[in-house]
């Protein structure tokens, strides 16, 4: 049984809603932080670390059960498969969706590039519109240019709408109600942005485009952060990357609306899909779940049985506790940062002083550069990250230094994070 009971370390009770989690007791269950007791890791946008639970999956498969997962009658296969399968439910069950409207991917990037082949080679024609926010991230945008391209190389010309950021951070209601025209198709957007860390008003956005206008959310900063269920969010598509909520690297998830389903069509095939050719080499392609259409080929087992692991370990410390601690850890962090003097927030928390965080704030200062500021907290083993976030659209005056935190990061943490800001910047 791949997805065992999380039971390592000192087990964390499912806990009700707003209850305080004790950060020592979850950095226990993981091995990074035993390894690097000193380690503040600070860059969970990026990238989260993995409990003990999740890479004893990983390792249990490379080592103890390695096979090929529904290619052979034998034992190994067969329980791989089972495997793949429960983890599957796990997922689609923790999203509320069915396990027939998942599909597993090596990503959100994966995701949000099949949601644009999958979808937009087949269904867009010349004069329709795709509307996007070219400062999300580069994954949520640049398929979509890449689709246009194709697309004329067709003969077929489309539009990227663009629409803005609101200065607090958020999306520019009336910038989407301005761009949105009769010939929209499909509006792409975030669910938090991976910058600007705030909740992108997906209910909002779905009564101005109306029903006719398809969603895909990427949901990478809000899964295992905040509920994320697509039979409440009113979207078409929703994807994720697994390594953001503690599964390892090559899994993710693209969730389809039954609704746009048989509006898909395959953009890759192989092993494990349900395809014949006719004598006069036509294809002939048939599916029951969007995991038949999208996947093929051999998955990456181990990365997706660590999903299912991962999102049994947010159900085993709880999805309000982590929501919760995280909002509370944001809150405080703002509170220290904004008596710095000469610091330069960006869109978000800083700006809209919201009673409520996800763990994402970004700044610069005046007096010292992002870059040196960053050998300076590297040097005190703190990470956070700087650059161009993988935005696609940016002023070179908007790069900022983001923090973002996750359900082992501490008020402590903070308290050191400042105190080493405030003697890098001569405050």
């Amino acid at each position: 049984m791949y997805c065992s009971p999380f039971k390592v370390g000192n087990k964390i009770e499912n806990t009700e809603s707003g209850s305080k989690l004790d950060p020592a007791l979850v950095r226990a269950q993981f091995p990074i932080f035993n390894n690097n007791p000193d380690l503040i890791y600070f860059d969970n946008a990026s990238t989260s670390q993995k409990p003990a639970s999740v890479i004893e999956v990983i390792d249990r498969y490379h080592t103890k059960q390695c096979a090929n997962a529904g290619r052979g009658a034998y034992s190994w296969s067969t329980q791989l498969d089972k495997a793949i399968s429960e983890s599957r439910e796990k997922v689609a069950a923790f999203i509320g969706a069915r396990a027939e409207d998942t599909a597993f991917t090596s990503g959100a990037t994966d995701s949000l590039n099949t949601v644009a082949l999958a979808w937009g080679l087949t269904n867009l024609e010349d004069g329709d519109e795709i509307m996007l926010c070219p400062r999300d991230h580069k994954s949520a945008v640049l398929p979509w240019y890449n689709l246009k391209d194709l697309l004329a190389r067709q003969g077929k010309t489309i539009t990227i709408q663009t629409f803005d950021i609101h200065e607090v951070g958020d999306y520019d209601l009336k910038s989407i109600k301005a761009k949105l025209s009769p010939r929209t198709r499909l509006l792409a957007m975030a669910h938090i942005h991976h910058v600007f860390g705030l909740d992108m008003e997906v209910p909002e956005i779905r009564q101005i485009v109306g029903d006719r206008v398809l969603i895909s959310l990427d949901a990478s900063q809000s899964i295992g952060h905040i509920p994320v269920d697509v039979s409440k969010l009113d979207v078409d598509f929703l994807s994720f990357s697994g390594h953001k909520v503690f599964a390892t690297t090559g899994s993710g998830v693209l969730w389809v609306n039954p609704r746009v389903k048989e509006k898909l069509h395959a953009v890759k095939l192989g092993g494990k899909s349900e395809a014949s050719i006719k004598e006069r080499g036509e294809l002939i392609f048939e599916h029951k779940s969007t995991a038949e259409l999208l996947e093929a080929g051999t998955q990456n087992i181990p990365a997706i049985l660590s999903l299912g692991q991962a999102v049994q370990f947010v159900e085993s410390v709880g999805l309000a506790t982590i929501q919760s601690h995280i909002s509370n850890l944001t809150v405080y962090l703002y509170s220290k940062l904004r008596e710095l003097p000469g610091i330069i927030f960006a869109p978000g928390m800083g700006i809209c002083r919201c009673e409520a965080g996800f763990g994402i704030i970004s700044f610069r200062f005046e007096q010292i550069s992002n870059l040196d500021l960053s050998f300076v907290l590297d040097a005190e083993n703190i990470f956070v990250r700087s650059g161009d976030h993988c935005t696609y659209a940016r002023d070179q005056s908007e790069e900022y230094l983001r923090v973002s935190m996750h359900l082992y990061n501490s008020a402590e943490e903070v308290d050191q994070f400042i105190a080493v800001l405030e003697e890098a910047a001569g405050l």
